[in-house]
């Protein structure tokens, strides 16, 4: 109608063809996933084209292809037993990749790393663009592998390999990595494996000339855990941005005697000891025994008096915590898959999906396949009318 218009109005065959053109490319149909509102404060369930569609961003970021397309028009996607050998296809499938890049780097925030993430390239020489982009192909790798292979999603809290490229390995202190592209590797003791060991994760919660015990921590209450702490009061004080022994007092000690004030040790008593487990990690993820010529001290004392020292301690203590851990990834990836937060009312859903995952031996196959057929997955609920 639009090409018809132009052309009735005198304009030339080409200035029609464009607008007709511009009018397709800036319509909210094209640009956006649309889901027709419905009359009414009632939820309804999606029919079986929108649903082809939702599940296909969901896992692939990308249009259903033509198997999911024709059983949605045929009316048959809702079919229970139809719709789980769809996302079990779905998830064997090569395009399944874009949801662990891109879930992986929301989840994890390593997204960063390409940005706001700058080690002082002075004092870390061996950190530079290639070994950046390999840092934060690392956790999406480990995790795309998880997918493929069905593991257990505890893994990404405790894992006996990694991915690695010749330039990660050798940050990681494993020999014989050849490759370019990174590789599965196995590692030789638990300071890595899982997310707490990663690079990506260590550098972005590093300053560029010292590691941050209260930014790691922070990281692992908030993306472990989810349970984050509240916001530092006004006007706190700010520690060196070294970590070079001062005054007699190695950084450590600079910030154990900042917990003294009482406006901060609540905070720092949850933060603290998570990061300081991580500490024989330097600002850019390499193992290290000593900080300016003082041996790395990596205890400290969690919330319930659990003592923790060192990267593996750490592992069981979240392993030791993780319903937190499966509920708060449940939740991020629901929220992934829906397109938007997660309200009071999805709690129920959420509580389900972690059941079914703790009895299925926490199965990645598992999570997916139950925030797909999930009541918010399937469900649209409108806009309640303003009054």
């Amino acid at each position: 109608g639009i090409y018809e218009a132009a052309r009735r109005e005198g304009r030339p065959f080409e200035a029609a063809v464009k607008a007709a053109y511009k009018a397709a490319l800036v319509s909210p149909h094209f640009l956006f996933r649309i889901e027709r509102e419905r009359p009414g404060g009632e939820p309804w369930r999606l029919n079986d084209v929108e649903l082809a569609s939702r599940l296909s961003y969901f896992l692939w970021s990308a249009p259903p292809d033509d198997t999911l397309l024709n059983l949605a028009e045929g009316g048959r996607l809702s079919d229970p037993g139809v719709y789980e050998a769809q996302v079990r296809r779905m998830l064997r499938d090569p395009r399944v990749g874009a949801l662990a890049e891109q879930f992986t780097s929301q989840w994890l925030g390593t997204k960063t790393l390409q940005t706001t993430a700058q080690p002082d390239r002075r004092r870390f020489p061996v950190f530079n663009d290639a070994l950046r982009d390999a840092m934060a192909a690392e956790p999406v790798e480990f995790v795309a592998s998880l997918i493929r292979e069905d593991g257990s999603v505890l893994r990404l809290l405790d894992a006996d390999y990694t991915y690695a490229n010749a330039a990660l390995a050798g940050l990681y202190g494993i020999t014989n990595v050849t490759a370019t592209n990174l590789v599965r590797v196995s590692l030789p003791d638990r300071r890595r494996g899982g997310v707490t060991g990663m690079a990506a994760v260590l550098t972005q919660t590093s300053y560029p000339l010292r590691t941050s015990p209260v930014l790691r921590g922070k990281w692992i209450l908030e993306e472990v855990l989810g349970t984050p702490p509240p916001p530092p009061p006004p006007l706190v004080a700010t520690l060196s941005p070294d970590d070079k022994v001062s005054e007699g007092l190695t950084f450590r000690q600079r910030l154990e005697a900042h917990r003294k004030n009482p406006n901060c040790a609540a905070c720092h008593s949850r933060l603290d000891p998570l990061g300081f487990a991580l500490e024989n990690f330097d600002p850019i993820g390499r193992w290290r025994t000593e900080v300016d010529g003082h041996p790395v001290d990596a205890g400290g004392t969690l919330g319930s008096g659990e003592s923790v020292t060192g990267p593996a301690q750490l592992k069981d203590a979240l392993m030791a915590r993780k319903s937190l851990f499966v509920r708060h990834l449940t939740e991020k990836l629901m929220a992934y898959a829906l397109g938007r937060g997660l309200e009071y009312y999805d709690i129920s859903s959420v509580k389900a999906v972690v059941a079914a995952l703790a009895a299925d031996d926490y199965s990645m196959d598992t999570l997916i396949l139950e925030i797909a057929r999930s009541y918010p997955f399937l469900w649209r609920r409108g806009e309640t009318p303003s009054s």
